[in-house]
């Protein structure tokens, strides 16, 4: 990762404008125009997505209630900015990253259509990732300029895409990406390296079986990352390690896959249509499991229904 280079010392004006950068209404004030897309608020456990394209414009300087990352798409756009003190005329180029830390005054003047994805992330959700990865409780996030990173970049776009699709990986998908971006943030872009905790052989059997249990019983709903930890009694990217160990899968692939069999188990039956057998497993509607079942056993359910005959 680049450093944060020292650039050309300016002061802050001291009338920065606070923003939620999770409310259209709020950053209307400072924007040319709102979102092109934007995700619900708290949908993503202390994640927020927004999808902007503006024309040339100057931000004045504002401060945010949120840790920002920024994240460029498509053409490359020349831009002047200014984070706290430091100051900065960068080309961004597609997948470079912005990060503003929270209640820092940053300011921003580009002269080209803008087109970049803003990943808000609540302060707390963040202070719970430094916690949950590392033996120290607290690392202040550290301001970048223009910074290639091609992990958040996929991540963003893979977040875009979900809410493009009206949540068609489902809630643990979702949850899954923004405990990777979390964690990713903490560990390259903080005052502090994390001394990562290890458990030899993942979670204890006891704790395993816990949560298989949890997720046969409640398969027909939305099971989120944070309610699969919580059953075992860790952080969620602290979970996500440890079920990986014991399983070979993380808990969004596990889940599935086990949708997807009692789906099967379910069409041998006989007893319920294709659509009816979707929603006993969880999935959203037809659609999700035709195409997760077909991901796992080479054709559709109806395929699959015709072979059975």
């Amino acid at each position: 990762m680049k450093q944060t280079p020292s650039g050309t010392k300016k002061r802050s004006s001291g009338n920065a404008v606070a923003i939620d950068f999770t409310r259209d209404s709020e950053i209307s004030q400072v924007f040319p125009s709102g979102s092109l897309l934007s995700s619900k608020p708290r949908q993503w456990n202390g994640v927020h997505l927004s999808y902007y394209q503006h024309r040339p414009h100057e931000l004045p300087e504002t401060v945010s209630n949120q840790h920002l990352v920024l994240v460029h798409l498509e053409i490359p756009t020349w831009a002047e900015q200014r984070l706290d003190t430091q100051f900065q005329e960068n080309q961004f180029q597609v997948g470079d990253i912005l990060i503003v830390p929270a209640q820092m005054p940053h300011y921003a003047r580009w002269d080209t259509e803008h087109r970049y994805l803003i990943l808000s992330l609540d302060p707390t959700a963040f202070l719970s990732a430094v916690q949950s990865t590392g033996s120290w409780d607290r690392a202040e996030l550290v301001p970048h300029f223009a910074t290639a990173d091609p992990l958040i970049h996929g991540i963003g776009l893979a977040l875009k895409t979900e809410l493009e699709s009206s949540g068609l990986g489902g809630q643990l998908y979702a949850d899954s990406l923004c405990t990777a971006l979390l964690n990713h943030l903490v560990r390259h872009y903080t005052t502090s390296k994390p001394v990562l905790s290890a458990q030899a052989g993942g979670l204890s059997t006891y704790r395993l079986q816990q949560v298989i249990e949890y997720i046969d019983a409640y398969l027909n709903r939305k099971l989120t990352l944070a309610d699969l930890a919580a059953v075992a009694q860790m952080s969620p990217s602290y979970f996500t390690q440890l079920f990986k160990e014991s399983t070979g899968f993380t808990p969004h692939q596990y889940v599935i896959q086990h949708r997807v069999e009692r789906a099967r188990q379910l069409l041998v039956e006989g007893k319920l249509p294709i659509a009816e057998v979707a929603l006993q497993v969880g999935f959203a509607h037809q659609s999700h499991l035709n195409r997760h079942f077909k991901r796992w056993f080479g054709v559709t359910p109806k395929t699959f229904l015709k072979h059975l005959l």
